[in-house]
């Protein structure tokens, strides 16, 4: 019987409403820190994915500049650099400017000239 009355009086203190809100805030602190720990571990996930796109662009990157600094190391990189950055010429080379034909236009038309042009034509003779 004294058995019976121990288990009853277990059974008691455990199902007691102080015991009970004792242990919803016990579960219900242990739930959140879970959830953190879920959410900080998705966002180093999304981090580290981020950090991933980083490198990978400073990888081409650095591959582009190494070959632009092979390139720099020869000789007609050299000049060609030279020539980009200075406007230069070796001696010997010649730059040609080619410049499109301008088109007259319609307002210097001589069928269309004021009449005062026409007469300041005819005096200074540029016909």
């Amino acid at each position: 019987m004294r058995e019976l009355q121990k288990k009853e009086h277990f059974r008691r203190a455990m199902y007691s409403l102080p015991t009970l809100i004792i242990l919803g805030l016990i579960t219900f602190i242990l739930a959140k820190g879970a959830v953190n720990i879920v959410l900080k571990e998705q966002e180093s996930r999304e981090k580290a994915a981020i950090l991933k796109e980083e490198m990978q662009a400073l990888v081409l990157r650095e591959e582009m500049l190494r070959g632009k600094i092979a390139y720099l190391q020869t000789p007609k990189g050299l000049d060609d650099e030279i020539k980009d950055k200075f406007s230069v010429v070796p001696e010997g080379e010649h730059v040609a400017i080619i410049v499109d034909q301008k088109l007259a236009a319609t307002s210097t038309d001589l069928s269309e000239v004021s009449w005062y042009r026409k007469i300041w034509s005819a005096i200074m003779g540029d016909q």
